[in-house]
């Protein structure tokens, strides 16, 4: 929900601050305006409670560097960054960005309907041009998913969200083997806590191209553990028939496990995406259907009404939370880092033991040896919780609504919350069950509970059966009456009873009230 201008904080130098438009887990970003140059920005700011994180700072000025050194048309510009006391005294960094007047392709996505086929060339061209030259900079994205893709009215691409951008030859912000990025699009390498390459942006192009062809990830588990290790192990499922062929070769030479096997970057993805159809240029191609225009609206949750921009950058393009929290998620994978390799080096003991244990004493001839145990531990291996040590959970309520209540139900209780489901009356127009709402998003610890409203079966119309008529015999007329007749009974037809169920949802009395992100 839009809400009013910042308050209590002094404007840094020649911003004014606006309405807040934009939220999430870890930041704010408000609608403001440069005076000096009389033009439209958004300001990005880090929540008081992370201003003081080294790690948020140094992505902070990661996004700055890498967008500001970026000049290219497909990639949203960053003006200006700073500090900005509080009313606490506090210093608080800001971006200044680009007012994007468009939506997040996540959005177009999220009926699960897939995009028309020369739309996914004209847009994935355009995200591929700017992570090129992201590429020839010697930048690797290392976050490329819809959230961070920007589409306006005139189907202008916008890449975002340099964040946690790196120089390929540099290190990392954090630590060695720590993971970075998004579960559902990381390439096997990045979920390995393997150094990203411009072939680490390919693979997530080519998850990206397959769920705008498809209408559904290739990979997509309960968990974000379950998800790093189906990108790790899990072949690519098939497209749709109605997926030209040559544009499925692009598209799955670019979800090749070994990086060796993929396009080496954007510029060599968008080249093949582009020479399917004879070549391509930068420009849109016109009149051709994204979607219905039913899905070319803003989420409710987005911060803004359709006809309205979208801001840029860090959490914002996200947005500002992730769709499922980035740093849940980020921690659920060195948890699945770690258990991997703990489980290779049980497996090993294992094995060892079996051999030394068959040296010292025969085995009888029906001895089955025990099989290694499998890679993909059982959910209780690993912490419920998105760190090691007990802290807050934040929600991002626009990753959930919208979703299907068994895969939000699920996720919630990976991050060691207790979800409370809600049914709702559904007259018909709503998709079944369908998440509405999330509360509460923030202050939550494992073991809280948390409510999730999802719309029921509709009421569907059943029609009464006509009653089945019992056949009824006229009696037989014996010529000779019989002295003493034995009348056998006969046995009476049991009349069959229809009974239709109206599967109707009981509406609930328990009022819900969305979390503010």
């Amino acid at each position: 929900m839009t809400t009013g201008p910042i308050s209590n904080q002094p404007s840094p130098g020649r911003y004014v601050f606006g309405d807040l438009i934009a939220t999430g887990g870890m930041g704010e970003v408000y609608r403001a305006t440069d005076t000096a140059l009389d033009r439209p920005v958004a300001i990005k700011l880090l929540k008081p409670e992370y201003a003081d994180d080294p790690i948020n700072r140094a992505r902070f000025d990661s996004e700055a560097r890498h967008a500001a050194a970026l000049h290219h048309p497909h990639v949203a510009a960053v003006y200006d960054v700073g500090e900005m006391p509080t009313a606490t005294g506090l210093m608080r960094p800001y971006l200044v960005m680009e007012l994007v007047d468009g939506q997040p392709l996540s959005t177009l996505l999220r009926d699960g309907r897939p995009l028309d086929p020369e739309a996914v060339r004209d847009l994935l061209g355009q995200a591929g041009d700017a992570l090129a030259a992201a590429h020839r900079a010697g930048i690797v994205h290392r976050d490329v998913k819809p959230a961070n893709i920007l589409v306006t009215p005139d189907r202008e691409v916008k890449v975002t969200d340099f964040g946690i951008a790196r120089a390929a030859s540099s290190s990392a912000i954090t630590g060695t083997g720590q993971v970075m990025g998004t579960p559902q699009y990381l390439s096997p390498e990045q979920a390995r806590g393997e150094q990203a390459t411009p072939a680490s942006d390919v693979y997530s192009l080519g998850v990206m191209a397959f769920e705008c062809l498809a209408g559904r990830r290739p990979f997509q588990k309960d968990t974000a553990v379950a998800t790093a290790l189906a990108h790790l192990h899990d072949p690519v499922p098939p497209l749709p028939a109605s997926v030209p062929a040559d544009l499925a070769a692009v598209v799955t030479r670019a979800l090749a496990k070994d990086p060796k096997d993929r396009y080496p970057d954007a510029a060599a993805f968008t080249a093949a995406l582009r020479g399917i159809d004879g070549g391509r240029t930068d420009t849109p191609a016109s009149g051709v259907p994204i979607v219905p225009s039913a899905t070319s609206v803003l989420p409710p949750s987005a911060g803004a009404p359709a006809t309205e921009t979208t801001v840029v950058g860090l959490g914002a393009a996200t947005p500002l939370g992730a769709e499922e929290d980035q740093e849940g998620q980020r921690n659920w994978l060195n948890v699945a880092l770690l258990a991997f390799l703990v489980l290779a080096l049980v497996a090993v003991a294992i094995v060892a033991w079996l051999v030394l244990r068959g040296n010292n004493s025969p085995a009888p001839d029906n001895e089955v040896p025990s099989e290694v145990p499998s890679t993909s531990a059982p959910a209780s291996s690993a912490p419920a919780s998105p760190s090691a040590s007990p802290s807050t959970i934040t929600l991002e309520e626009s990753a959930y609504t919208g979703r299907n209540i068994d895969d939000v139900l699920n996720q919630l209780r990976a991050l060691g919350l207790q979800p409370k489901p809600v049914q709702r009356t559904n007259d018909g127009s709503e998709q079944a069950d369908t998440v509405i709402s999330v509360s509460p998003t923030t202050g939550l610890q494992q073991g809280d509970s948390v409510t999730v409203a999802y719309y029921g079966q509709a009421p569907r119309a059943s029609a009464t059966p006509k009653p089945t008529p019992t056949p009824t015999h006229a009696p037989t007329r014996s010529a000779t009456p019989t002295p003493t007749p034995t009348p056998t009974p006969s046995a009476t037809p049991t009349e069959a009873t229809t009974t239709s169920a109206v599967d109707t949802a009981a509406p609930s009395t328990s009022q819900n009230t969305p979390g503010a992100s």
